[in-house]
């Protein structure tokens, strides 16, 4: 026959494993739109665009450079009208454990584009970052980098209908009088994880302090089970510790 005690405190552990569960936030799979010719970023999300810089390094070489440019630029283009949301752009390792933030908010401009499929009218976000030699080693050592265009508005819908887009971007590497285009191997829509932080939010206070509680009463219903299976002699002299205050 199960005890009262066990009985509680069975349930306090699956009631606390549901809170905690509850707690966490489901963070939704990255879209691979690497063959799309558009896609939709909702307010926050951003576009991840996979470079192959090692092509960088190797021309370098070549001409007695460093392997590490000092200024990254692009273009975004997209089908008309574009978008009026504003862009932050990064570059970052994949890992991203390394990242430097492209110094201006980007927001679409008219331009013509010419291309084999496409002429005509785009919109346009341009952007350029200088690079110490010591950032740059780090972002590039790895021969691939990732530029991330993120969302700051109103949900939106970008890419040219002829190409795919990865097509719609172009990005050039600099040092020393050279330039060389760092080509898009993949393109993915994600939601970037928010910046740490050391204070809890509001909410998670109050998990924190119901988990705490539930813990409290979690211990106090074990120890009651524990005593009823103790012998009498034994139980009897630990009476006081069984009625303490968690």
């Amino acid at each position: 026959m199960k005890s009262t005690g066990n009985w509680s405190a069975g349930w306090l552990i699956k009631a606390v494993g549901l809170l905690l569960a509850a707690s966490v936030p489901l963070a939704a799979d990255p879209i691979n739109v690497t063959n799309q010719t558009s896609a939709s970023l909702a307010t926050d999300d951003a576009l991840f665009f996979t470079l192959a810089t090692s092509g960088f390094a190797v021309d370098a070489k070549a001409f007695g450079l460093s392997p590490y440019p000092s200024v990254v630029s692009f273009s975004f283009v997209t089908s008309t009208p574009a978008p009026s949301s504003l862009f932050d752009a990064v570059l970052e390792t994949p890992s991203g454990s390394v990242s430097a933030l492209f110094p201006d908010l980007l927001e679409f401009i008219p331009a013509q584009y010419q291309g084999t499929y496409y002429s005509g009218p785009v919109g346009e976000i341009e952007g350029s970052l200088t690079l110490s030699a010591a950032l740059s080693q780090q972002l590039f050592s790895g021969g691939s980098a990732m530029l991330v265009l993120q969302n700051l508005g109103p949900e939106a819908t970008v890419g040219l209908s002829s190409y795919t887009i990865p097509h719609d971007l172009m990005v050039s590497l600099s040092s020393g009088g050279m330039t060389v285009g760092a080509p898009v191997v993949q393109a993915f829509v994600d939601d970037p994880p928010p910046p740490p932080s050391e204070t809890p939010e509001p909410g998670t206070r109050c998990l924190m302090a119901v988990a705490a509680l539930m813990s409290c009463g979690l211990s106090a219903a074990v120890r009651r089970g524990w005593h009823s299976f103790r012998p009498a002699a034994a139980a009897a002299g630990s009476l006081h510790r069984a009625g303490r205050a968690c």
